[in-house]
């Protein structure tokens, strides 16, 4: 049961974001057929994250109320409207409704696959199934990254969105067969409040995805336009990526299981280094090929690690208020989101260099590592578990 359940959030937390990928992937092909700027595609995708935020400031609750396998099922409709609506209107105007609707749906998926996870596992897997969950992002990218753009450039952006609807509504079914309910009950007294402090890890949730977006919704643009890839080998490039993270992802959070939940958050924090670094060299390096290459492979490594195991240390941090915790978490990731994809495209279109963007980028991410540092006492299990280390040394 419980890998079943992994397997859905898998697939349900990295479909969510299809609208928004999408729209960067086939960004050449939009802007072809619909007239669209660089800062037209970023504000697309930083609309959907915006949106997912929104979405996260409600998930929590309903999470609580109607559970978790109704609130995957539910985004399956969402996604599925939200992803045939541009093909049926074409124009901006439906793009923008398709990635706010999307948004909202995703801000569910976020807290309530974290929910379900958590619910179908024991305690000291927590990390290594919220990772494998996480894990759907790069997953799901592989394949869009590799399948997106040629078909896109093909047959056109239209036919891509409707096989997406199909498989959204596909995914709405299978949730609603496989996820746990998981809901509050309601004879479980009053609600017990989030641990003190909690907004350091909202304020590091936004530092981090805020500098380390772009290395999805503009890898491909960024590739192709600065170094001179090819479309193909850009989006080739992007999906082996998200392919060679899952490996380095999986394997830190399976030592942090073995560690203890005390050292999920200092593992994330030299991963969003890890992270820093490698922004840094394509900052530097931003017109060679090899090294733009390189900095997004161990990049996209390095982000989805730290998120994965950020989720986990959320969990060990707030256990009576899981719900809650991960949607004020994922409110200031998606608020990072929201400003990321436009502010990047727009310090390129107004440089016009992609190290510009990339160089913002760095600064927030070092920012990121420093904001999770400071984490480290808040939660009432991260308390208890500094409380025994004082008096094991």
């Amino acid at each position: 049961m419980g890998r079943a359940v992994v397997a859905v959030s898998f697939v349900a937390i990295g479909f969510g974001t299809a609208p928004a990928f999408l729209v960067s992937f086939l960004a050449p092909v939009l802007q072809d057929d619909l007239g669209l700027s660089r800062t037209a595609i970023g504000v697309l995708v930083g609309v959907m994250f915006g949106a997912t935020g929104l979405g996260c400031i409600l998930a929590g609750r309903v999470t609580e109320i109607i559970g978790a396998r109704w609130s995957v099922g539910l985004d399956g409709v969402l996604l599925a409207g939200a992803l045939l609506l541009p093909v049926l209107l074409p124009g901006y105007p439906a793009l923008v409704t398709c990635v706010v609707l999307a948004g909202i749906g995703y801000g569910l998926v976020q807290v309530a696959t974290n929910v379900a996870v958590v619910a179908a596992l024991p305690p000291q897997h927590h990390g290594v199934g919220l990772a494998v969950k996480t894990a759907g992002v790069p997953g799901i990218v592989t394949v869009l990254s590799l399948v997106a753009p040629p078909v896109g450039a093909a047959v056109g952006w239209q036919p891509v969105f409707v096989t997406g609807a199909v498989a959204a509504a596909l995914l709405g079914i299978a949730a609603v067969c496989v996820l746990p309910d998981a809901r509050r009950s309601r004879n479980s007294g009053p609600r017990i409040p989030l641990p003190r402090r909690f907004w350091r890890y909202t304020l590091g949730a936004t530092l981090l995805i805020a500098g380390s977006q772009p290395i999805y919704s503009w890898a491909v643009p960024y590739l192709h336009e600065a170094t001179g890839a090819s479309l193909a080998l850009a989006g080739a490039v992007t999906g082996l990526a998200s392919f060679l993270a899952l490996a380095p992802m999986i394997a830190a959070a399976r030592i942090a299981d073995r560690l203890g939940a005390h050292r999920r958050l200092p593992i994330a924090v030299v991963l969003v280094g890890v992270l820093t670094a490698a922004e840094a060299l394509i900052a530097l390096l931003s017109t060679q090929v090899v090294a733009g290459a390189i900095g997004i492979v161990v990049a996209t490594g390095a982000q989805l690690g730290a998120i994965s195991l950020m989720h986990a240390a959320v969990a060990a941090a707030a256990p009576d208020t899981l719900a809650r915790a991960a949607a004020m978490t994922m409110v200031g990731f998606y608020s990072g989101a929201l400003i990321s994809a436009p502010l990047f495209g727009m310090l390129v279109d107004a440089s016009g260099s992609y190290a510009v963007g990339w160089a913002a980028s760095t600064v927030l991410v070092a920012a990121a590592a420093a904001t999770f540092w400071w984490c480290r006492p808040v939660g009432h299990r991260a308390e208890n578990d500094a409380a025994v280390i004082n008096e094991a040394s």
